[in-house]
């Protein structure tokens, strides 16, 4: 259960917090909202303005640190320990505040690690400063749901003997998925074949997104409804396979109600589609 106290940060092999050389003496831009991209337009020869929907940029989290060490020596090497995990990267890495259920996509873009000779015998303070691009804040644990999907009757299979055996008719495929956040969750699909012209509804917002594609069996494709990358196996774009008029789903905070349908393949009779649907719990 998240709680008040900050607790545990987990910063790639770093923990700083409770029981840890690293304590966290100060946390900024976590809970605030960061700054909004509006679109407001001024009225002509009125008072007042047009509003538009608001945005938020990127979030700034800044965290101070209080470093302990045993030693002068031992308090050296944390603060190596400290500088070399807080290089510059290429892509955003987790920032995990363990105790608060909360993570965010982050970079280093400030460290400070000032040098006083008063306290330096075994004590000292840090300061890092964390660039969030994506502004969203998540739950720790990923949460996935399944179903398989529903298809119209691949036909009938009649037997030479009495009685006639007849195919299946199909079934329905429906994803009851949660978003505990307060934000909409863009959640990543997984489709795994055998399907022909594969349809995702979110069935509480009304819009579907189809997709003109065949995939065989052993052939999968991923959607990332954020990116709007679509990936056969994974690296394969395929992008223009998404049908013109498409609604990408997107989890609205409660619960959320998801429909797969496609056509079985000819000669696939009895195997099934799979819809995977991935998602966190994600506020601002």
């Amino acid at each position: 259960m998240a709680q008040q106290a900050i607790g545990r940060v987990q910063w790639g092999d770093l923990t700083f917090g409770p029981g840890t050389p690293y304590s966290v003496t100060a946390v900024e831009g976590l809970d605030d909202l960061p700054d909004i991209r509006s679109e407001d337009v001024e009225r002509p020869g009125q008072h007042g303005d047009y509003t538009g929907p608001d945005y938020t940029g990127a979030r700034i989290v800044q965290l101070k640190l209080g470093v302990r060490g045993s030693s002068p020596d031992d308090l050296r090497f944390l603060t190596l320990a400290l500088r070399a995990a807080t290089q510059p990267q290429r892509q955003p890495q987790p920032l995990q505040f363990l105790d608060q259920d909360t993570l965010v996509w982050a970079k280093v873009r400030k460290r400070s690690i000032p040098y006083d000779a008063e306290y330096l015998w075994r004590l000292g303070d840090a300061a890092l400063e964390f660039y969030c691009a994506d502004p969203y804040l998540y739950g720790l644990e990923e949460q996935s749901a399944s179903a398989t999907a529903y298809s119209p009757s691949a036909g009938r299979t009649y037997a030479m003997t009495y009685p006639r055996q007849y195919g299946s008719a199909g079934s329905s495929g429906r994803i009851s998925a949660y978003n505990g956040g307060a934000a909409a969750a863009y959640p990543v699909l997984r489709l795994d074949g055998p399907v022909a012209n594969p349809a995702i509804e979110h069935v509480n917002g009304g819009g579907i997104l189809t997709l003109d594609a065949t995939l065989q069996a052993g052939e999968y494709l991923i959607i990332d409804t954020r990116t709007r990358a679509v990936l056969l196996m994974g690296s394969s774009p395929r992008r223009t396979w998404v049908r013109a008029g498409s609604v990408w789903p997107v989890l609205q905070p409660g619960s959320n109600e998801i429909a797969y349908r496609g056509s079985a393949l000819p000669g696939a009779l009895g195997q099934q589609s799979l819809l995977t649907v991935s998602w966190r719990d994600t506020s601002l």
